[in-house]
């Protein structure tokens, strides 16, 4: 399911890439969606009635938060279940910069595949990892340094992981971040995930022994509590999150929403 929605969100980043004012421009999206990612979108959008808005936002937001942190002369990213992400070749990030993909093995080898030599503007190093088993390991491996600040990236994660995985995760990344890291993620609201409209999903998760999906609408006590200390709390649709394409909302938490979060390691 976590695959297949990569091609999803690629789909949709590749329309995105083509209005005349796109928020952001990946001109790998197109081939990493394939057939299978425009079909589930065009299949989500018929069941909501309504073209997704929210994830292009997301994107950009994260593309701005990403480079806002290597203003700070962060060394280091990682990019936790990175799926078809393409930040590493399309950001203008340092090229002194390490950037870590970790996801599972047929992940990265579905964007090997499109990508081939295509030259990255940074160190990019790949980690064939699932995050629900020993991703630790393999990503020092790779040449992780924990006395580095890092900048952790989870967009589109938490959902997928279940309570449990995403406190596990939270913890770890903790563990490993040096004062001065950045936690970027982007947390749902719990509400309605237990709701008819998920119903088919939970029920995937459960036929799957997967987690069911996971919401928080305490994302500044959850962050705390893992030992990150809050710096930015916003809700899509927000300054700072709306780029004049989501209805307007107030600044700050609101009760039951998605939030987009920036968190720092004191």
């Amino acid at each position: 399911m976590v695959a297949a929605s990569a091609h999803w969100i690629a789909a949709t980043r590749a329309r995105e890439s083509r209005r005349e004012d796109a928020l952001f421009v990946d001109v790998f999206a197109a081939d990493l969606a394939g057939d299978l990612g425009f079909t589930m979108m065009a299949r989500s959008e018929d069941a909501t009635g309504q073209e997704n808005s929210y994830i292009p936002v997301r994107v950009r937001w994260f593309d701005d938060a990403v480079l806002a942190a290597m203003s700070g002369r962060l060394d280091q990213v990682v990019l936790l279940g990175a799926g078809l992400d393409t930040r590493p070749f399309r950001l203008d990030v340092p090229h002194r910069l390490r950037w870590f993909e970790v996801d599972r093995a047929e992940v990265l080898a579905r964007k090997q595949q499109i990508l081939g030599e295509t030259p990255s503007r940074c160190d990019r190093r790949v980690v064939a990892a699932d995050l629900r088993d020993d991703w630790i390991a393999p990503l020092n491996a790779a040449g992780f340094d924990p006395s580095l600040p890092t900048a952790w990236i989870a967009e589109g994660l938490f959902f997928y992981l279940g309570e449990v995985g995403v406190h596990s995760l939270l913890g770890q990344v903790a563990g490993m971040s040096a004062a001065g890291s950045r936690l970027l993620a982007d947390i749902m609201g719990a509400a309605g995930l237990n709701g008819p409209a998920m119903q088919p999903y939970r029920d995937h998760c459960a036929s799957h022994g997967l987690p069911p999906p996971f919401g928080s609408d305490d994302p500044a006590g959850m962050l705390d509590a893992a030992g990150w200390q809050l710096e930015t709390i916003v809700v899509p649709g927000a300054p700072g999150a709306n780029y004049g394409r989501l209805p307007p909302v107030p600044t700050g938490p609101i009760a039951g929403a998605t939030h987009l979060v920036v968190a720092n390691m004191p």
